[in-house]
């Protein structure tokens, strides 16, 4: 897309732009050391500083900020280079410029002083103006296109920044952005309503957030303010909470996770996204894809039609599939899983990963336990976060050829083209398997092999719509196949998911295009599995509904599921009875007595019950199913 010629045309617009990443945490992976001043790199080492620009060019970025956002007086001080103010901020926006050319925008980026204002501290509001009227001299001589406040924690001494910058430069288009905790207030205890409030009082053209917490937490905060902003708004996350890791400080958010969540932030109404601390050009190019999409989307609707995103995609789900001579296999005959369903029974299954190498001993064995201890069936992962390991068909076969109990298999749209995936599905019901999971799957870059090329013809929803055509005796070209498959359809659904109303629009769609029951991502929130119970009871869209449980083995286990898992959401309380236990056994009887609780307070108000057997230890699975009345 050609962008205008000024961000102030942009903004006049309303044309949604991509900002970059990481400056200093970027920095210091390509060798900078904490101990050294960032923004003296313009100077001392200008080429790092361009490869740096060039890298989110590259990856997409369409906004540029400079490498100043500690190069005020006060901060340089502290490296004798006080008097480099100027140059160290002119450099910066040249380098940037070269990088961008006319391609985007360059944004002077101005942080805190670092040091106390009134009336918390000696520095007064006029030296704090004059120290902020500085430093945007030098970005202002260095040809910034826009200048962006960023990582305020103290509202007063944003409002100096904002004063100095109306002085300077009023031709220039000003971003401020505060910093919040994810309780949604400001380091000093200001909320974040109030700031953004006041923020607007005070003329700036675009307000917003950035740093501190990563992407959901602004996302909800962000959701519940922007009905009542009256101007353009700017998010720019960490790439989740750093944690420490042998020694080192790293931030978890894959790219994948930050994209999903720029889609949700566009989808919201904010107008600019990019990233903060943790944020790599890797984060960049994937939160680019989003963008994309929703220009797509922005240009079919001016064009004034609906734009198909997705092959066989919601569209289809409201047209049926081209007439056959075929009878379908009524629901209640395709498997003893989909009978039980059918006669309103409970249902158990197991979830058991296939193996990683090449010998299913151990997967056979457990299975056969599952089967004598009355499971109905085992669930089959297909590559789970995007791992390599044997083919979930075939694993789905030996299971059922050997341990003699059905399974449910995992099918994902990630690794094959739609080709690919309608043999799968004949083979499948012609080697006799019968009850598919459809889920669109994990991305590549989630896993082990990152580098790997991910497919994605279709989504959950197209492939729903396939399997349903197959189910009716017709192909994806509307030719007959002769007898019909008889799958039983499955699809995967997230009561908890960040977007609520997001997750809705699209299980609504999966049961359109032909989806015959669901399993949820593993559930702790009982409030939001009723939440969603009730939500498919009002709006009509109701399926029978497994739900998944998953027993928790330790903290640590439970830090990783909360934090790395997308999808999933722990509760306070739940996360503190995790942290009691004071060894290793203790914990697992905690975390299966929390599963055996969700299972018991579910009761039959769900249809049955998809236990994750941690580490393959089947006997978790089993004593969490226990209690379930069959």
């Amino acid at each position: 897309m050609e962008l205008p010629k000024s961000f102030r045309e942009a903004l006049a617009k309303k044309i949604p732009l991509l900002f970059d990443g990481a400056t200093g945490t970027e920095l210091y992976n390509r060798g900078i050391f904490i101990n050294r001043c960032f923004e003296d790199a313009n100077l001392s080492s200008p080429a790092l500083i361009l490869e740096l620009h060039n890298d989110y060019v590259k990856a997409g970025a369409e906004v540029i900020s400079t490498n100043s956002w500690g190069a005020n007086s006060h901060k340089l001080q502290k490296h004798n280079l006080q008097d480099e103010t100027r140059s160290i901020n002119r450099k910066a926006a040249q380098l940037a410029r070269q990088a961008i050319g006319d391609r985007g925008f360059v944004a002077g980026s101005v942080g805190p002083l670092g040091v106390r204002i009134e009336p918390w501290g000696p520095t007064s509001f006029e030296e704090a103006k004059e120290a902020f009227a500085e430093q945007i001299r030098g970005l202002k001589e260095g040809g910034v296109d826009l200048l962006s406040l960023e990582t305020f924690g103290d509202i007063s001494e944003l409002h100096q920044a904002i004063l100095a910058a109306k002085e300077v430069a009023p031709e220039l288009p000003i971003l401020a952005e505060i910093t919040v905790d994810i309780e949604g207030n400001m380091p000093f205890g200001t909320p974040a309503d109030w700031a953004v409030k006041k923020i607007v009082e005070w003329g700036v053209d675009v307000a917003g957030f950035n740093c501190s917490v990563g992407p959901q937490p602004l996302l909800t905060l962000v959701q519940r303010m922007l009905p009542e902003v009256s101007i353009p708004f700017i998010v720019q996350p960490n790439a989740g909470l750093p944690k420490e890791v042998d020694g080192r400080t790293l931030y978890m958010c894959t790219p994948e996770y930050m994209a999903e969540f720029t889609k949700h932030f566009l989808q919201a109404g904010v107008l600019y996204v990019g990233g903060c601390c943790g944020t790599s050009p890797e984060h960049i190019r994937a939160m680019s894809q989003s963008f994309r999409h929703q220009r797509a989307m922005r240009t079919a609707e001016e064009a004034g039609y609906n734009h198909r995103i997705e092959v066989l995609s919601h569209d289809d789900a409201k047209h049926p599939a081209p007439a056959s001579s075929c009878t379908p296999v009524p629901f209640a005959e395709k498997s003893q899983w989909s009978r039980k369903i059918a006669n309103g029974e409970v249902v158990t299954s197991v979830e058991l990963l296939p193996p990683a190498g090449v010998v299913p001993t151990k997967i056979l064995e457990s299975s056969a336990r599952l089967k004598e201890a009355g499971v109905d069936a085992v669930n089959i992962p297909d590559g789970p976060r995007a791992s390599a390991r044997m083919s979930a068909i075939l694993t789905a076969v030996m299971i059922e050829q050997k341990a003699g109990i059905e399974t449910v298999l995992h099918y994902t749209c990630r690794d094959r083209n739609l080709l690919g995936m309608q043999s799968d599905m004949l083979g499948a019901h012609a080697i006799g398997l019968r009850n598919v999971l459809l889920v669109t799957g994990d991305p590549p870059k989630m896993g082990s092999y990152p580098n790997a090329t991910g497919v994605f013809d279709i989504d959950a929803i197209g492939l729903t719509n396939m399997v349903k055509r197959l189910n009716g005796g017709v192909d994806l070209g509307a030719r007959p196949i002769g007898e019909p498959t008889a799958l039983s359809v499955g699809v995967g659904v997230n009561p908890v998911h960040a977007d609520f109303e997001y997750e809705m629009k699209r299980f609504a769609y999966k049961v359109e295009a032909g989806a015959e029951w669901a399993i949820t991502q593993p559930v702790f929130d009982l409030k939001a599995l009723y939440r969603f119970l009730e939500y498919i009871e009002k709006h009509k869209i109701k399926i029978p509904i497994v739900a998944g449980i998953w027993p928790l083995m330790s903290f640590r286990n439970a830090q990783f599921m909360n934090n790395e898992v997308p999808g999933v959401c722990i509760p306070d309380d739940i996360m503190k009875k995790m942290a009691e236990p004071q060894t290793a056994e203790d914990a697992r009887k905690v975390g299966v007595e929390i599963a055996r609780g969700m299972v018991a307070s579910l009761g039959k108000d769900v249809q049955g019950f998809q236990v994750s057997a941690p580490f393959g230890r089947v006997e978790l699975a089993l004593e969490v199913l226990s209690g379930v009345n069959r």
